[in-house]
């Protein structure tokens, strides 16, 4: 279904929600009523309103980099030149795995052959020769990289060094992959700081047992420096609106596919969550996903109350 197609059901569906329509109570007026069919074509999810620690956080960019240690280079400690090649860049190889072939100098009838394999698991970050190429003793055949060995640098600002130290947790969103968060700490900080950036390097160890993160990936990282009392919080994506009308999509669970427009007062936010003081209880689910279509649809004020007895009114809540 076209997108102004789905819209236009979206709110004859929210507007003739009965048989009676035409006479519909005010108190409907908030409420997005919806059918299976344009549910499955919104693609909405729902999430739990959840009682949890809250975080103090800072952002910073950062780029995955190799950590020490984790380049191999392959060599030759004679000189010839390559008769078989079977290294490439980006390859992955175990232990054992053939890279290349050459043939030694020495002069014999017929000449030595050397055949070098990968010394450990990695990835093939170059391929420095050439099949036919000569070798020389002080050229590196391949690099190979330790797909694991990875660390994440961050670019902190010189107004947040003061809230880093060692061991602290540090969130990773890799641009390549925005729908995944990897987990790290600080290992350790550079010695000086950028004085051109105005930023400190900070090392941080991720863990990276798939291989997804690879040198050079750019990311964002946050920064956790203070967990806080439990809240009331939902994930960001849910809340709508702008400052002054928030609000967030409540899902009725008494009526199917139906969902409230819900006013909501936020308090703290971090990376993942907002803390909400008025509106929503633990317990209740709000649209994660979809939420933004569902706004061209039942736009009225009027909320209703019996699903689960309480007001969802910005005055508080009320039993």
């Amino acid at each position: 279904m076209k997108p102004h197609f789905l819209l236009l059901a979206l709110s004859a569906t929210s507007a003739f929600s009965g048989p009676d329509h035409a006479h519909a109570p005010a108190a409907d007026a908030g409420l997005v009523r919806l059918n299976r069919f344009i549910v499955e074509n919104l693609g909405l999810q729902t999430s739990a309103v959840e009682l949890r620690v809250m975080e103090r956080t800072f952002p910073a960019l950062g780029q995955v980099e190799h950590a020490p240690g984790s380049l191999t280079a392959v060599t030759s400690r004679v000189a010839g030149r390559v008769t078989r090649l079977g290294a490439r860049e980006g390859q992955r190889v175990k232990a054992g795995d053939f890279l290349v072939e050459i043939e030694s100098r020495v002069v014999a009838d017929p000449p030595p052959r050397l055949m070098f394999t990968a010394p450990a698991e990695g990835i093939v970050q170059a391929v420095h020769v050439l099949p036919g190429g000569a070798v020389e003793p002080d050229r590196a055949l391949v690099s190979l990289v330790t797909a694991a060995d990875i660390e994440v640098v961050a670019q902190v600002p010189e107004s947040r060094i003061a809230q880093v130290r060692t061991g602290q947790t540090v969130r990773l969103r890799p641009l390549a992959h925005p729908g995944d968060v990897f987990s790290g700490k600080v290992k350790s900080t550079a010695s000086a700081l950028d004085r051109e950036k105005g930023t400190l390097r900070i090392f941080v160890e991720v863990e990276n047992r798939e291989g997804k993160l690879l040198p050079g990936m750019r990311a964002q990282t946050t920064f956790v420096t203070e967990s806080l009392d439990d809240g009331v919080v939902v994930p960001r994506e849910a809340v709508l609106g702008e400052h002054g009308d928030l609000f967030v999509f409540r899902q009725v669970m008494t009526a199917p596919f139906t969902f409230e427009r819900t006013p909501i007062v936020t308090g703290l936010r971090d990376d993942r969550f907002i803390e909400i003081i008025e509106g929503v209880l633990p317990g209740d689910r709000v649209v994660t996903r979809g939420g933004h279509p569902l706004q061209f649809a039942g736009r009225g004020a009027a909320r209703i109350e019996e699903d689960h007895g309480h007001s969802h009114g910005p005055g508080g809540h009320q039993h």
